[in-house]
């Protein structure tokens, strides 16, 4: 694919993505019904803070009382990124989003996935088959977004990202032995998209050698489907996929659309024939404007009828788009004064066709038998694969597996980057060497005062800001932990312990090895209670240090994730 970003191997572009019904069946779905769901807006329109009315603030302008008082009466302006958008995603469809970018494309990927924050109001009827929004809210795990960029902790492997994605979805209801069916589920997927040879291979980014940019991608792809969701909408998930693997992708996603009953919606900005004819519907968006929904095959022939040209053999999702754009789009001669130049008229020639009332006839979906008994089928499938939960729970395994699972995950973290483990706990070695031979036998009188009230000041401050290295990780762990909780693999309380838990062990180790060597360096009371009443000040305040700032940053990601 052109523009493509990954350097394929060969061992990727031979191995083919296999996808059989009665494999779908089997592993994505163990003895349960499929659970049809089906999604429906009408005139979705979303509104955000312009860009250039943006203010970012600072210590100073948070006390400027004028200009408070200004903002106060005078709202800043808002930019309509959505206008009125309408469709119909039924069970077993495929629905194709096309526009250039910044035609908000992936804000009406984020609404249909329910996830409204960030932007000022969101106005307009989604139903998850016979469900609101806001019902749907207890089911974002089933209601599934993949985003176009690839989110992953770099030192895990291929393996142990799916098995912690795979082990947090394991129906409670499985006949079968759960560990089995979770390693089979993990390697069925793995087969699917054609890298299980990457299994021990670490995902890697700019500093740590991993995957390459397209088995990366496929690995995003791969984790988004362990969900096991109803509706699934996929951001430019090709990015960084040749052309060959992106409509293996395409095929693939068609195959679990039509086997479970699944609802596809998909943003592609590079997409070839071979993928185009996989979908059932087209939408085109010019400026948040909707100048077109309907069938795949009759999006063609309309643009053609209102005097554009779409050359022998060019990609029609191409043609669609670039209608779109006025340096692009191609005029039949005999159509120049009478072509529609703006997204308003091209969205008025689509209202006054045949095909604008023919769609609006599926927006009673919602309310027809058909999605009443799949959303019931749905909540009854849903239910019965949770472990202890409550009812209103988007998650499916336990608290105490959720806190296990992250806990396993985070002690792989810290191994798959050893180097730079051991690196810390050497380096902490050489500075109690050092320090200790600078306070080296202190002696005991009041000359060695000073020199012990150093040593004894040293070691809580060189822990202390050792420690603080720890809230970075934190940081950057943040994007995935947003992208985990809109799965519904685990609450953000589980990763948070997880994560004191794992550190916990290891600031023991480090006092510990720091501590037995200075301490006896300078020469400190030779006795066991004062040894450990000076061990235990250290992780006493090493830990003080660490996690008032871990702690407001996990509360702040508990409330906004």
């Amino acid at each position: 694919m052109p523009g493509s970003s990954s350097s394929m191997t060969p061992s990727e572009n031979d191995t083919p993505w296999v996808l059989e019904p009665k494999q779908a069946r089997g592993h994505l779905g163990p003895d349960l019904t499929p659970r049809r769901l089906g999604i429906t807006w009408k005139d979705v329109t979303v509104k955000a803070v312009a860009a250039d009315a943006t203010v970012h603030e600072n210590f100073a302008s948070q006390y400027n009382l004028p200009q408070k008082m200004r903002d106060s009466r005078q709202k800043p302006p808002l930019k309509t990124i959505l206008d009125g958008s309408h469709g119909c995603v039924k069970p077993g469809e495929m629905l194709l989003v096309l526009g250039r970018p910044g035609s908000g494309c992936t804000t009406l990927l984020s609404v249909l996935a329910n996830r409204r924050r960030g932007y000022t109001s969101v106005d307009g009827d989604v139903h998850y088959g016979a469900m609101a929004a806001a019902d749907a809210e207890q089911y974002r795990g089933q209601i599934v977004m993949n985003t176009e960029d690839e989110l992953f902790y770099p030192s895990l492997t291929v393996d142990q990202t799916m098995d912690f994605a795979t082990r947090l979805k394991v129906p409670f209801n499985a006949a079968e032995d759960k560990e089995k069916l979770r390693r089979e589920t993990r390697d069925f997927l793995l087969e699917s998209m054609g890298i299980s040879h990457t299994h021990s291979t670490k995902l890697g980014n700019e500093f740590i050698r991993g995957v390459s940019g397209g088995e990366r991608k496929r690995v995003s792809i791969v984790e988004c489907m362990a969900t096991r969701g109803s509706v699934f909408c996929w951001d430019n998930s090709t990015r960084g996929l040749d052309a060959s693997n992106a409509l293996e992708w395409a095929k693939a996603v068609r195959a679990m659309t039509d086997v479970l009953g699944l609802s596809s919606i998909a943003t592609l900005y590079q997409a070839g024939n071979g993928i185009y004819h996989l979908f059932d519907k087209v939408l085109v968006l010019d400026g948040g404007k909707q100048i077109y929904y309907g069938p795949m095959k009759e999006a063609r022939p309309f643009m053609e009828q209102l005097g554009f040209v779409c050359q022998e053999g060019a990609n029609v999702a191409d043609f669609l788009t670039g209608v779109t754009v006025p340096t692009e789009r191609r005029i039949r001669p005999g159509c120049e004064s009478t072509f529609p130049r703006t997204a308003d008229a091209v969205k008025a020639e689509y209202e006054g066709s045949a095909i604008f009332p023919a769609m609006q006839a599926e927006y009673g979906y919602p309310t027809s038998p058909d999605a009443q008994e799949n959303t019931r089928v749905f909540q009854q499938g849903v239910a019965a694969e949770k472990h202890k939960l409550p009812e209103s729970s988007p998650l499916t395994v336990s608290f105490p597996m959720q806190v296990k699972a992250c806990v396993i995950r985070q002690y792989q973290i810290v191994w798959g980057d050893k180097a730079t483990f051991i690196v810390k706990q050497v380096f902490t070695l050489m500075q109690a060497l050092v320090m200790g031979s600078l306070f080296y036998n202190a002696p005991n009188n009041s000359g060695g005062l000073f020199v012990k009230s150093g040593a004894l000041f040293f070691s809580l401050l060189y822990n202390a800001l050792l420690s603080m290295t720890e809230v970075t990780d934190s940081f950057s762990g943040r994007p995935i932990l947003v992208k985990h909780k809109f799965f519904g693999f685990y609450h953000p309380a589980a990763f948070c312990i997880a994560q004191i838990t794992s550190d916990i062990p290891i600031i023991l180790f480090q006092i510990t090895i720091f501590s037995t060597v200075l301490y006896f360096l300078v020469g400190f009371t030779a006795t066991a209670a004062a040894f450990f009443t000076y061990w235990i000040i250290l992780v006493a305040a090493t830990i003080v240090r660490t996690y008032p700032c871990f702690c407001s940053k996990a509360m702040t990601n508990m409330t906004s994730a």
